[in-house]
């Protein structure tokens, strides 16, 4: 803006200079040469002015006496020793006879010639015109440019700046305008600020669409919009508009619209170039205010805003606090070094027997060298997202009393994901690891109740019989046939006796597993030869449902074999004639396998599982059944041990995998197993039981 006010006061200048009749002639007054305003100020073309007498070409006569003025006297006056010369105003006429103010000095080159400077006093007052209506235009801009640093609102100072505009005299602009300002999308102009709009007008342009007027053509284009009337591109019309012309000046910033000035004009107006370009100037002081008012706008929400996330942190930390104070177990944070930084309320307790402080004490002055170094160890060890890396460690008192404490320690972390120090959470178990440990010895002793109870059911009715069959042959009866069929009784119930403890000892005392990478389908392969006949003579029907690309998982192919065997047994058990067996094989069904996640949070959520089915359409099982079906010596066989199943149970859980069974009398049974599948070589963590 300051370029454009200096270019104005140069070509004020530059004016002023130009006004300047120049003439040279001798010392007898004979004019030598003639300049083009003096042709224009005298009406004397140069052909006929030079070689005439200076007095009769302009004859001066004084302004303040009307007496004839001598250029030789002028000469006398102006040939002082100090150099200088000094204006002289006087009147002269016009060729026409038009009486002529002028101001003259007499500069004497040389003893022979001498430069005659006039000017036409009415034309110097044109330029002092010129130069006080820049320096009122730069004062106004000044006064606008103020305007930014008040501490109004947008309006306010827009208002301001409007009426500023409308006080440049050199615009000659009538009592009307507006500001409007873009909207969000860039789609709108709003009417803001205006001067002079009748309630009409403001209902009128209060909204106006990009494109729309004279001022959403200038927001769409970008460009300054002017007509010296009311056009066909008038769009915007209301009753007793009076005639006027338009300036639409686009407000713009970095390449982005913000709004337009709409100001009016006299009907016919011309527009100059020095108009447009001294608003397209304000109109960047504009976007600049606009601009520094969206600047600190946004500060002063930024601020806003930030008070609130001080204030939700406040409340999330006191919140945070209340809850860390309320937990019914210990926690403590501490640096790398392992120093206590904070503890909350249930750790200070629980550690009170060991340590009358805690903060800014080292894990060694409260656990002690042993308990620390077990702790630190375990914060070394880096967890997978899913394991709390949960211990314990044993602390003694100073009078010999033991306190046993569960505790997980995980990494600290601060903002930018990096580890600053370690979570310390425990808990007193002292007295549940007694309860347990006698709960332990008493199950242990129940199930070993049962298993005796059951096994001397079972083998006192086989004895029963061997003492029979014993008796019989002692009483040794002449019939020989006799004798043999209650020999062959005995090996029986011999035999009998042998396969239930078997069974026993397999339940009992599961053999090791020896797990190395498997494929399901070899194992199916080895077992369907088995049981082809029995399905033929019952007429069973096998269904697979077998994917190309099979997926490899960690367990003892001989035990699995034997489970897949059991399982078809039990189906083909279960199918009296006529059946279908199906197998099924692929990823898991994610609800049932969600279902039993959530029932068992030590699985390992983020492994993939590999989902084995057997279903048949057999008999079934009522649910009270099915829920005992793995229990062991249950069986609602007549001949049946009731270990089978027990044992595929056990089984799987050694080659850690899980099964579920899912039955509905009269319609059939499926049972589902579970298979981790094989990553890297090596087998995830084993699952916990069904």
């Amino acid at each position: 803006m300051k370029s454009f006010l200096q270019e104005e006061a140069i070509m004020a200048h530059c004016i002023r200079k130009e006004s300047f009749a120049i003439i040279h002639c001798d010392m007898n007054e004979t004019i030598i040469q003639w300049s083009k305003t003096a042709e224009a100020f005298f009406g004397y073309q140069g052909e006929t002015a030079i070689g005439s007498c200076l007095t009769e070409i302009i004859p001066l006569q004084s302004i303040d006496d009307s007496s004839e003025l001598s250029f030789n006297r002028l000469i006398a006056e102006n040939d002082g020793s100090d150099g200088e010369t000094t204006p002289v105003c006087a009147t002269t006429h016009h060729r026409d006879g038009n009486c002529l103010n002028i101001e003259l000095i007499v500069i004497p080159v040389s003893d022979k010639l001498l430069t005659i400077l006039i000017s036409d006093i009415d034309g110097h007052d044109g330029s002092t015109k010129t130069l006080q209506n820049a320096h009122h235009t730069q004062n106004i801009i000044n006064n606008i440019l103020k305007l930014s640093l008040e501490p109004y609102n947008l309006t306010t100072i827009l208002g301001h700046v409007l009426d500023y505009i409308l006080d440049i005299k050199t615009l000659q602009l009538l009592p009307k305008a507006g500001i409007l300002l873009a909207d969000k999308d860039s789609t709108t102009l709003e009417l803001i600020v205006e001067r002079g709009f009748s309630s009409e007008q403001k209902i009128s342009c209060k909204e106006v669409a990009f494109g729309t007027c004279h001022c959403g053509r200038a927001a769409k284009t970008s460009e300054l919009q002017f007509v010296d009337c009311i056009d066909e591109h008038h769009e915007i019309t209301f009753e007793n508009m009076e005639p006027h012309g338009h300036y639409c000046v686009p407000i713009i910033k970095h390449s982005v619209l913000l709004g337009v000035i709409c100001l009016y004009v006299e009907d016919g107006h011309h527009s100059e170039k020095r108009e447009t370009e001294l608003l397209k100037a304000i109109a960047n002081i504009i976007a600049g205010i606009i601009d520094h008012h969206k600047v600190n706008q946004q500060l002063m929400d930024s601020i806003a805003d930030l008070q609130l996330t001080i204030m939700a942190l406040d409340d999330e930390k006191k919140f945070s606090e209340s809850v860390i104070q309320g937990l019914n177990h210990g926690l403590i944070v501490a640096d790398m070094d392992f120093i206590i930084l904070k503890s909350n309320s249930m750790a200070k307790k629980l550690l009170r027997p060991f340590s009358s402080s805690l903060d800014n004490k080292s894990l060694d002055d409260v656990f002690g060298i042993q308990a620390a170094e077990r702790i630190i160890s375990a914060g070394s060890y880096k967890p997978i997202k899913t394991d709390i890396n949960q211990q314990k460690v044993t602390l003694v008192t100073e009078d010999g009393v033991e306190k046993i404490l569960s505790f997980s320690i995980v990494p600290r972390e601060d903002s930018s994901g990096m580890q600053v120090g370690f979570i310390l959470s425990f808990s007193d178990i002292t007295e549940l690891t007694y309860v347990r440990k006698e709960m332990e010895k008493m199950n242990r002793l129940s199930t070993v109740a049962e298993i005796a109870s059951a096994v001397a059911h079972e083998v006192r009715n086989p004895l029963a019989g061997i003492k029979i069959m014993a008796q019989s042959i002692l009483e040794q009866t002449d019939d020989v046939e006799e004798q043999i069929e209650c020999s062959q009784r005995i090996v029986n119930q011999v035999d009998r006796l042998n396969i239930l403890l078997s069974e026993f000892f397999s339940y009992a005392r599961p053999s090791e597993p020896k797990r190395k990478p498997t494929s399901i389908n070899a194992v199916l392969s080895e077992i369907k030869p088995l049981i082809a006949s029995k399905m033929t003579k019952k007429n069973i029907m096998l269904v697979e449902k077998i994917p190309k690309t099979e997926d490899i998982i960690m367990v003892d192919p001989n035990q699995i074999q034997q489970v897949f065997l059991n399982l078809f047994l039990n189906s083909i058990d279960a199918i009296k004639r006529n059946g279908t067996i199906r197998i099924e094989i692929g990823p898991p069904n994610r609800q049932m396998l969600d279902g039993y996640l959530r029932k068992h949070p030590g699985i390992p959520q983020e492994s993939q599982y590999l989902q084995v089915s057997f279903s048949d359409d057999g008999c079934g099982m009522s649910s009270e059944i099915s829920e005992k079906a793995f229990e062991p010596f249950y069986t609602t066989k007549a001949t049946g041990t009731g270990l089978g199943l027990s044992i595929v149970y056990r089984t799987l859980k050694e080659n850690k995998a899980v099964i579920l069974t899912h039955s509905t009398k009269n319609i059939g049974t499926t049972v589902t197993m579970f298979f981790e599948i094989l990553s890297d070589g090596q087998s995830g963590n084993p699952l916990p039981s069904a």
